[in-house]
């Protein structure tokens, strides 16, 4: 019995040796899974390190991580078609084109956010001033629509808000001035001209984003003068150096076969997901005071009755919750009209105040140029009492036929639109869509 002890004394050493290495790898695991939540963290802008941990255990669901509405999503909201980009002396300006206009935003997008994020409380200014800072040492971007300025700021800036800037502006301009860089824009709706100061610097920073470009003769249609043949445009139409030519598109109605896969999908970007039932040339969704249509015609409609919550919730309708009313909208249009638009593009038209509440609309574009929809605007949603209470959505689908159309110069539309109206309109390319199965691009006066 005595030659036995140690034995046992050497199987109980080998029992502790084994625990001890079992604690030191589950140790060794939770390091190298806190490191790599730590890493994660920096990569994704997770909620730190026992966030990560206990999202282990408890994961999101599909619907809670989906679109979560980061820095990306913000910016790719709000693309400019008409980026001039200033030295001083020269001016190279680009329309017309979106992969140039999206390359060269890209480059010089920074001083925008950077302007509308410092900006201090705007200040009516004259349009000689404004005139003046498209010529200096700058950026000018035209958005085609009208954005509220804080809106543009969240979107810009990843994700911060600027509530010392009101009102809503389509051109805006970052501009060196004598006291500094400063923001500047015209706003329609009342027709004044606005300057903030910002803390954008300059000299080392703003200097070199702009320089190297040198001009490429597209000047302002104001800087040409009396005699031009331009002075019954707007005087903020941008003179192409040599006629455009328009890419011809094909357009199709995607909800033209509408089936079980199609309508699945469409329930589930907009949270509906009971049994509908056949109405003509579509079908029919009822749940409580809410309705949904889905018709072949490639519109999509949504109403509540009066009084009755709504599922799409927007937090208000003035103040800092317009941006989450423009957000919210912008991501349901993005979800349906936007997902089905091939080679198209939407853009923010407007937020107005109307006698049914206030209406958000948004708009196709095609390489820069506008749409113009039979029947009313790619999507259009009303908000009333901080919730959606009725949106329509009309949906079309765009692919680049390789071909391209040939449209008058400048000069010569000019001409023709001051021949039918002597007033200063502005000269613009848009295509006309009205259900066919071609889309060509001609000058239109706005």
């Amino acid at each position: 019995m005595e030659r036995s002890k140690p034995r046992r004394r050497r199987n109980r050493g080998l029992e502790r040796l084994k625990t001890l290495l079992i604690v030191l790898l589950s140790l060794s695991a939770v390091y190298l899974t806190g490191l790599a939540l730590v890493q994660n963290r920096v990569a994704s802008g997770s909620q730190g390190l026992l966030g990560g941990i206990f999202s282990l255990f408890h994961p999101q669901s599909a619907a809670g991580s989906a679109d979560s509405g980061g820095a990306g999503q913000f910016t790719a909201a709000a693309r400019p078609v008409r980026i001039a980009v200033c030295d001083g002396v020269n001016r190279y300006a680009l329309q017309y084109n979106t992969a140039q206009t999206d390359k060269l935003y890209d480059s010089v997008g920074i001083l925008l956010g950077e302007a509308l994020s410092s900006a201090d409380s705007p200040q009516t200014t004259t349009e000689a001033v404004w005139q003046t800072a498209l010529r200096a040492p700058g950026v000018w971007f035209d958005f085609l629509g009208d954005i509220p300025l804080e809106t543009l700021s969240a979107w810009t800036g990843e994700g911060s808000l600027n509530t010392a800037l009101s009102g809503s502006a389509r051109r805006i301009a970052v501009a060196l001035a004598e006291d500094g860089v400063r923001l500047y824009y015209h706003n329609e709706s009342d027709g004044l001209y606005y300057t903030c100061k910002t803390a954008v610097t300059y000299e080392g920073h703003m200097d070199g984003l702009i320089a190297g470009y040198g001009g490429n003769g597209v000047p302002f249609a104001f800087e040409l003068g009396a005699d031009s043949g331009y002075e019954g445009l707007d005087p903020y139409v941008l003179i192409s150096a040599s006629p455009p030519t328009p890419t011809v598109y094909r357009a199709a109605n995607p909800l033209a076969g509408l089936d079980d896969a199609l309508i699945s999908d469409l329930q589930q970007a907009l949270s509906f997901q009971t049994s509908y039932y056949a109405i003509p040339n579509g079908i029919r969704i009822r749940e409580g005071q809410e309705t949904l249509e889905i018709s072949s015609s490639g519109i999509v409609s949504y109403t509540t009755a009066a009084g009755t919550a709504s599922r799409y919730p927007v937090g208000g309708q003035s103040g800092s919750n317009l941006t989450q009313v423009v957000e919210t909208t912008r991501r349901l249009a993005a979800d349906t009209v936007g997902r089905y638009c091939g080679a198209g593009r939407l853009y923010l038209m407007e937020v107005a105040e109307t006698d049914a509440g206030l209406e958000v609309r948004y708009g196709y574009s095609l390489n820069g140029t506008e749409v113009s929809l039979t029947g009313g605007p790619a999507s259009s949603f009303t908000i009333q009492d901080g919730q959606v209470t009725a949106f329509t959505l009309r949906f079309r689908r765009y692919e680049d036929s390789g071909q391209t159309s040939l449209v008058l110069g400048e000069r010569m539309a000019a001409a023709a639109l001051e021949a039918l109206n002597p007033e200063g309109r502005e000269l613009v390319l848009c295509y006309s869509d009205s259900g066919g199965d071609t889309v060509q691009a001609g000058w239109v006066a706005k």
